[in-house]
């Protein structure tokens, strides 16, 4: 916790309390126009930094109002703020005071990179990860050469892309660690049924899990456009969808290598076009393969355990339970008893 010079407290918007009236540096994720129900225009602003996000509603006769419509959504802001908890909304904040944050702000602890939320891990490590699975379990030399290919072409764009604008990996780096997490779990998963069921013929196709798994969000590079706050729909994206777009960059690439497998492309094809498991989720088929299948299952479960546990982290509830989690249909997700900390234990005070 820092003090300015005029004696006010600076500390991080997540930190805020019900109350408390403070100095932060947040970035501001989305700025939207509403009327109330008297016909009356409104501003809701949702301010961010690295680990929350808060909503400020601005009513036609607040004195930013007017001022707000400059305000640039990824832009970020030195906010004063009184934080107010509601029961049904949750955090919100009462701004105060506003203006551009700037370099001369780091005096004051100001980061911006401190705003945006990315993945704990090191993108290098999760590509060199990704690429071990890849070396073990693609044994079809075409195919293996297809996902490097693609991974080794994009690789810049995959190592900050989110995986989603909201819904799960929303943030820098996320879609390398969703790919990252999926291929672990694929890698699990093929090997256990693999051996379940070994005398399939043909046999559970490890390769063609393994790369699923890598490309199925291949096209999330073409629909969505980096952004450090919230990625943003490209035109294509809106008007085609990563499904397509990915399957599209992968036929692309297989007809770049001489002699690529028919079967193996429409394998792959398949799972990449399947992988949401459900037409009312956005697949244009239905996984009609055990390796398809067994994607589609493995990208569902990823995609909720992260939401999940990023819901369980940043609750501000006051309660034993997360807000409602819109991604499962609505419930709310009890948050447990926390552990106590052994004799051995140290508590990290230094923020």
């Amino acid at each position: 916790m820092q003090v300015t010079a005029k004696g006010t407290v600076v500390i991080r918007l997540s930190d805020l309390v019900d109350g408390q009236e403070a100095v932060c540096f947040a970035a501001l994720v989305k700025k939207t126009r509403g009327m109330t129900a008297r016909n009356q225009p409104f501003l809701r602003c949702i301010f961010r930094d690295k680990r929350v996000q808060y909503e400020s509603m601005l009513w036609h006769d607040h004195r930013f109002f007017q001022s707000a419509e400059s305000w640039t959504e990824g832009d970020a802001y030195r906010l004063e703020v009184r934080g107010k908890h509601d029961l049904r909304y949750g955090m919100q904040v009462e701004l105060l005071g506003i203006r551009p944050a700037t370099e001369d702000d780091a005096a004051d602890g100001y980061d911006f990179f401190d705003l945006v939320e990315s993945s704990q891990y090191e993108p290098d490590l999760l590509m060199r990860s990704i690429l071990a699975r890849v070396q073990k379990y693609i044994a079809e030399p075409h195919l293996r050469e297809l996902v490097e290919t693609i991974l080794r072409e994009h690789g810049e764009a995959f190592a900050r892309m989110p995986a989603a604008q909201k819904m799960h990996h929303p943030y820098t780096a996320g879609l390398l660690e969703h790919v990252w997490s999926m291929t672990k779990v694929a890698a699990l998963l093929v090997d256990h049924y693999a051996g379940y069921y070994e005398h399939l013929d043909p046999p559970l196709n490890k390769g063609i899990v393994i790369a699923s798994a890598v490309l199925h969000d291949i096209g999330k590079l073409r629909e969505l456009r980096y952004h450090p706050v919230e990625a943003r729909y490209t035109k294509e994206g809106c008007l085609v969808g990563h499904v397509m777009m990915g399957r599209d960059l992968v036929r692309e690439t297989a007809r770049k290598i001489e002699g690529f497998p028919e079967e193996t492309l429409l394998l792959l094809e398949h799972a990449i076009l399947a992988h949401h498991g459900k037409y009312e989720f956005g697949a244009p088929v239905l996984p009609q393969t055990m390796e398809a299948l067994l994607v589609s299952y493995v990208d569902d479960l990823d995609a909720k355990m992260n939401i999940v546990a990023r819901e369980r982290m940043s609750s501000t509830t006051g309660d034993d339970f997360t807000e409602r989690v819109y991604a499962l249909d609505n419930r709310r997700i009890y948050k447990g008893v926390p552990e106590e900390p052994g004799p051995d234990d140290e508590l990290d005070t230094t923020e």
